[in-house]
């Protein structure tokens, strides 16, 4: 298509959007309000070629979309994906295909657009061969799964090599979508946003009557036999209760229903559970349910009914696979209750309790309406997916300089831990942003950061200062008072000093904790500060630096938390109310493994430290723990007591530093169980562990309370005590865990997730 001229930047982009169905499926739904936000743009002009008639072209129509209508054969339209996956069907197939992709590929041709996007699976295979006759660059739009548990093994084979060659990019509808994609071409994730007409106005007052519902299209894959199975539970407990599905069959699914019918009738529910059909105004029927359910039994791709629950203030209980964690989980309050896929005891126990505390619920549902109304809204995907067209078409938006310039502020980058990984996923979200820091060495911190322009402040050039920061505290105030940073947004990660940085523009501080040594200074020295030089130090600094913190604090615009045991600390040391955003971890499991030599054969089945070797760590009393136990222990870490601990270690416990990323796999791979025994503001080893599969037992307290389930993925002590983890420890022994359900539980705080909230929260600062 050639170099883009000036004309051409300043002309709208013309896209034309190919979906095979005119149903009223979640994805055709999704369509309609993709296509309202393109409406209110002027950069973009879009309009819609459906492969057959349907409701959803009236609805295109009444609001004002440019829509036709190019018939695909009825017989290739309705096949299902278990028909094409025959041989011989789908030969016959691709042969009768032929005439309408001639046909589509002409249409193309005379529209001339800038780009094709295709949303549908069937339209996704027959854009390929008509955009190459067409010479138009094609993206496609993947809302299903394209795994074994989802699709015949065919159909994943096919959609999977081509996903890699034939489109330019591909949209995904979910992190789990995207997932099932490896090596596709392009790929970025975009959520089937919200539209503002979604949203309750406020979170509603829960019905006088107990209402159980399930939303959605009535097929094997979207849990009406399992919702109606748990309802027989429930009615046992909560004998009032109705249950009503909505939906109508679609896709040859209308055999399904009977079956449905017949399980009501079996189980003596005609009384309880009410199929009402397909409904125009999903909201008002959400509006009166007491609980929203999705009980899918195989993972689903996204999970639409369990964001426009949430959009109305409906508490839901959801299977915990797919795309619906992305949805549900990783803000500051659970805003529904999750289940295993399939398990009916589980889905009737988390209704009964929903119905059981009506508060609880009630609390749970308003969350979910906050997280919708700030994170699940149809802007972010409308801007990705219209800058990956603008991308697959050689039309750049806006330059460089008209973005708003982000500056990105950190205390100090002279260490490898996680509030550094944090800026490395803060650059990832603001990949042009400069990094601002009182101290930077390149040796003692990631490498990554070799490649990122860092601006800092005179204390740099004291070679002593950037190798050991803490004797640097009486210079710090002063330092970050005069690393002015000129931007038109700074995001501050600060556990001291960069929140008072001063700054041109908005400032978000994303907060690991409130200044230990002001604040936490006995725990962060591992005891009485009257007792040390260094205390002593602290003591007669304490009320001109606490006076400086909160100036400091003073001046932001908005805070994030990195758990809810910050935000306490947050309110409790400036009155600051802020919102929880939990840290991402960042664990590449698939890369070489390469074993820990300490000196002896640890072998499979260690239990595993990896921490900062420091007083309020407690790896002293982890160690003791082991002591006399047959178990073994390796800690990973360095720190001041290093040689203290080693001096103290029992034959069974080894201390190693400075491993290699290989290594740490290793380690995390081969071990039993992490132990955390700290005081951590969050704590990012559970989740590492935790992406290996393997468990944390762990002190019951700070971050760790937000990071591990109970019995999904460890269990805790209550006191960071060597009897109390020894006990632990033992009780280990007798436990047996799931790697699957630990891996599903990680993922909810996982790179993706954390981009998409800090780059939220900057634009309605930025805003």
């Amino acid at each position: 298509m050639g170099k883009p001229t000036v004309s051409d930047r300043a002309r709208p982009l013309e896209v034309v959007i190919l979906d095979h169905t005119a149903q009223l499926g979640g994805a055709e739904l999704a369509l309609l309000r993709q296509m309202d936000a393109l409406a209110a743009r002027d950069d973009v002009v879009a309009r819609v070629i459906l492969f057959g008639n349907g409701p959803l072209v009236d609805r295109l129509r009444d609001h004002g979309h440019e829509v036709e209508v190019l018939p695909l054969r009825p017989g290739l339209r309705r096949m299902t994906r278990y028909e094409a996956a025959r041989p011989a069907t789908a030969a016959k197939s691709a042969a009768g295909a032929i005439p309408f992709v001639r046909r589509l590929a002409a249409r193309l041709r005379q529209l001339d657009v800038d780009v094709v996007h295709t949303t549908s699976l069937k339209a996704d295979l027959l854009g390929v061969p008509a955009v190459r006759l067409a010479g138009r660059p094609l993206v496609w739009h993947v809302h299903d799964r394209i795994s074994r548990d989802y699709l015949p093994t065919p159909v994943v084979a096919l959609v999977r090599g081509l996903a890699a060659r034939a489109p330019r990019a591909v949209v995904a509808n979910s992190r789990a979508t995207a997932e099932t994609l490896p090596g596709a071409r392009g790929l970025v994730v975009a959520h089937p946003g919200l539209a503002p007409d979604q949203l309750a106005p406020a979170p509603r007052t829960r019905p006088a009557t107990p209402v159980v519902g399930i939303l959605g299209r009535i097929a094997p894959t979207k849990g009406q036999l399992e919702f109606v199975r748990a309802a027989a539970q429930v009615v046992r407990r909560h004998p009032e209760a109705t249950f009503c599905i909505m939906g109508s069959p679609m896709f040859g699914h209308e055999e399904h229903e009977g079956e449905i019918r017949h399980e009501i009738a079996r189980l003596g529910l005609d009384d309880h559970v009410e199929l009402v059909g397909f409904s125009d105004d999903p909201a008002a029927e959400l509006d009166a349910m007491t609980v929203a359910v999705h009980a899918s039994p195989v993972p689903e791709p996204y999970g639409q009914v369990v964001a426009e629950a949430m959009a109305r203030g409906v508490p839901v209980v959801a299977t915990d696979a797919g795309g619906v964690p992305e949805i549900v989980t990783g803000g500051p309050v659970p805003v529904g209750w999750l289940v295993r896929p399939g398990d009916v005891d589980a889905l009737a126990e988390a209704i009964t309790a929903a119905l059981d505390d009506p508060d609880e619920a009630e609390r749970r549902g308003a969350a979910g309406w906050q997280r919708a109304r700030t994170d699940l809204g149809i802007g972010p995907s409308t801007d990705t997916i219209v800058g990956l067209w603008r991308e697959v078409a050689g039309r750049p938006g806006p330059s460089t300089h008209e973005r708003p310039r982000v500056a990105i502020a950190h205390d100090y980058l002279t260490q490898r831990g996680g509030a550094e990984r944090v800026v490395l996923a803060l650059l990832r979200a603001f990949p042009d942003a400069t990094v601002h820091t009182t101290l930077y060495d390149p040796a003692g911190t990631f490498p990554e950061f070799r490649d990122v322009d860092i601006r800092v402040s005179p204390l740099n050039r004291v070679g002593p200062l950037r190798r050991h920061h803490r004797a640097a505290l009486p210079f710090l105030p002063l330092a970050s008072s005069l690393l002015r940073i000129d931007a038109d947004l700074v995001i501050a990660s600060s556990s001291g000093w960069a929140h008072g940085f001063p700054t041109t523009g908005p400032k978000l501080v994303y907060c690991h904790a409130p200044a230990r040594w002001l604040y936490q200074s006995e725990r962060y020295l591992g005891g009485d500060p009257r007792r040390s030089p260094t205390g002593l130090a602290l003591l007669a600094l304490r009320a001109p630096l606490r006076r400086w913190d909160r100036r400091a604090a003073a001046r932001a615009d908005a805070y994030l938390a990195n758990s809810r045991v910050v935000r306490d600390r947050v309110h409790e040391a400036y009155g600051i109310d802020a919102e929880v955003l939990p840290p991402p971890f960042a664990v590449d499991t698939t890369g070489e493994r390469a074993p820990v030599d300490e000196g002896v054969e640890l072998g499979p089945g260690y239990h595993l430290v990896v921490s900062r070797l420091l007083p309020y760590k407690n790896v002293d009393q982890v160690i003791e723990a082991f002591r006399g136990l047959p178990e073994r222990l390796l800690v990973v870490g360095a720190g001041p007591l290093l040689e203290q601990l080693r001096a103290a270690a029992p034959d069974n416990v080894r201390i190693a530093t400075d491993l290699t990323d290989a290594q740490m796999r290793w380690a995390y791979s081969h071990a039993r169980a992490l132990v955390a025994a700290s005081h951590e503001d969050f704590g990012l080893s559970p989740l590492e562990a935790g992406a290996f599969g393997r468990p944390t037992l762990a002190l019951r307290a700070g971050g760790y309370l937000d990071t591990i389930a109970e019995g999904v993925n460890g269990a805790f002590f209550d006191v960071p005590t060597g009897d109390a983890i020894r006990a632990a420890v033992v009780a280990d022994r007798s436990a047996t865990w799931d790697d699957a359900a630990i891996r599903a539980h990680v993922e909810a705080f996982s790179p993706n997730r954390f981009v998409e909230r800090v780059r939220a929260a900057a634009a309605r600062l930025a805003s």
